[in-house]
């Protein structure tokens, strides 16, 4: 599980910066992203946050992006109960459809 890589940071890259780079992007790793929709969540305003405001265009950001570069992924909507639901369910055939990890390094001695 990764919340954030080059990717993600790229996007914020564009938000706080105001331009695109898309040198920062490396090509898909993850195997599927899970794109919290930001609808029938209340903002919390921790001190950290930007704001409500932003919510919609960093939803849609990443959404679009994730499209064009052709990454899995699956929108999480509805009540937490509904969002954990179809997360799991997204994980679950994720892992179904098996995977490649590569062999263990040599030991070292």
């Amino acid at each position: 599980m990764c919340d954030t890589d080059s990717f993600a940071t790229a996007i914020w890259h564009e938000r706080y910066l105001g331009f695109a780079r898309p040198d920062l992007v490396v090509p898909p790793t993850q195997h599927l992203w899970l794109l919290t929709d930001h609808v029938g969540v209340p903002f919390e305003d921790d001190g950290l946050r930007d704001g409500e405001h932003l919510r919609p265009w960093m939803t849609e950001r990443f959404r679009a992006e994730l499209t064009c570069t052709g990454r899995r992924f699956v929108t999480l909507t509805g009540t937490h109960e509904h969002r954990l639901a179809t997360a799991v369910a997204a994980v679950d055939a994720l892992l179904a459809d098996g995977w490649a990890i590569a062999d263990p390094l040599p030991e070292r001695r």
